[in-house]
Order: structure tokens, then sequence, then C-alpha cells
């Protein structure tokens, strides 16, 4: 399984607008194949994290291909006030 944490920031005039872009496309990422888990929380100061647990590494890059991902990243990255930091990790379980 990968576990993926992605730590994005924003001013905080643009974090709500951000946190409404997350939600808008979560659904669609939470009904892909291999999403375990899909969620947010507020990190400060106009910090977004978001977590994410995918079955495979395939999934997760099926993922990374589509085009909710695509758009994703066309609305949030102008908001962001620098590039977003990814961890990626392999763990046993659920």
């Amino acid at each position: 399984m990968k576990l993926v944490t992605i730590e994005a920031k924003f001013s905080e005039g643009n974090a709500l607008q951000a946190r409404e872009i997350f939600e808008r496309q979560s659904l669609s990422v939470r009904q892909m194949k291999g999403c375990l888990t899909y969620k947010f929380y507020n990190g400060g100061a106009g910090s977004i994290g978001i977590i994410q647990k995918w079955e495979t590494q395939d999934a997760f890059e099926a993922y990374r291909r589509s085009d909710t991902f695509a758009v994703l990243g066309k609305e949030l990255k102008p908001l962001m006030t620098e590039p977003p930091i990814t961890t990626i990790a392999e763990i046993n379980g659920g």
C-alpha cells in the first residue's frame, strides 16, 4: 500500500479557495480504483495537508495521469506560495 502526504502552502487569502477546489474534486478521487483514503487537514497559516492511501503504486500513478489531477494542478498551482511537498511511503496493512 502507498501512503501519500502532501503539504501545500497558500496565502491566507487563497487558502479557503484552495480548500474548496480540493473538496470539489475529492469525490472524483475517492471513487477512483485503488483509492482507500483521501482526506484534508489544515496545517495553519495557509497550509493545507492531504493524506492519501492507495492500494498500489499503479493506482496512485493512474490518479496522477487522470483529468482530475490535471484540473487540480491547473487550478491550485497559481494559488500556491511555493511548490508542494510530497512524501510517498510504502506501508503494510490498513
